[in-house]
């Protein structure tokens, strides 16, 4: 409870652009403090999408108000139905009695392969890499690299015993800062 107590969510700053890394509780928070700040447009990236990584997304308020713009993402959905199924399905009924639909803010939903670096920075001075994690459904790993500093987020990975994760070594190689989700026991 030192940080939290909410499911993942991460806020990236980058200059004037807003990365949010997951949508779990913690994103509820964040939308209120996106609020105070006038923060309008932001770039939300999954790294997966079981419930405790999405499941904060319908009290997100920004996404509710018109003028906003949100850009959604995900790296391991390209094959199956893509991110914005996912997040239709977690707001229909009789799971949520909100649909997806009553957002006014501007949603667009891409997808992409984990693996990939990505162009969406609206300056070209923030650099997104991404590499795929070993996770039940699949993982993505983030790296963003802005005026010679660099940050990464690895979430959930699950390690082969006794073998380094060669895509999670590439990625944070030389990195200032990795925000590594560790959910196992000091053994493990």
């Amino acid at each position: 409870m030192e940080f939290g107590g909410n499911t993942s969510c991460v806020e990236v700053i980058a200059g004037d652009e807003v990365f949010i890394l997951d949508c779990g509780t913690g994103v509820r928070n964040l939308g209120k403090e996106l609020l105070k700040r006038g923060v309008e447009t932001a770039n939300i990236l999954l790294s997966h999408t079981h419930w405790d990584h999405i499941n904060g997304f319908p009290f997100f308020t920004p996404a509710y108000i018109p003028g906003r713009k949100f850009s959604i993402m995900a790296g391991h959905l390209k094959d199956a139905g893509g991110i914005e199924k996912v997040f239709n399905a977690q707001m229909e009924q009789p799971v949520f009695p909100v649909p997806l639909g009553a957002m006014q803010s501007n949603l667009e939903f891409s997808d992409f392969r984990a693996g990939e670096s990505l162009d969406i920075s609206k300056s070209s001075k923030v650099k997104v890499t991404t590499t795929a994690l070993n996770h039940p459904n699949d993982a993505t790993g983030y790296r963003f690299d802005s005026g010679g500093k660099s940050m990464c987020l690895i979430t959930d990975t699950e390690h082969i015993p006794g073998k380094p994760d060669e895509n999670i070594l590439g990625l944070i190689e030389g990195a200032d800062l990795v925000i590594y989700d560790s959910t196992y026991t000091e053994e493990e």
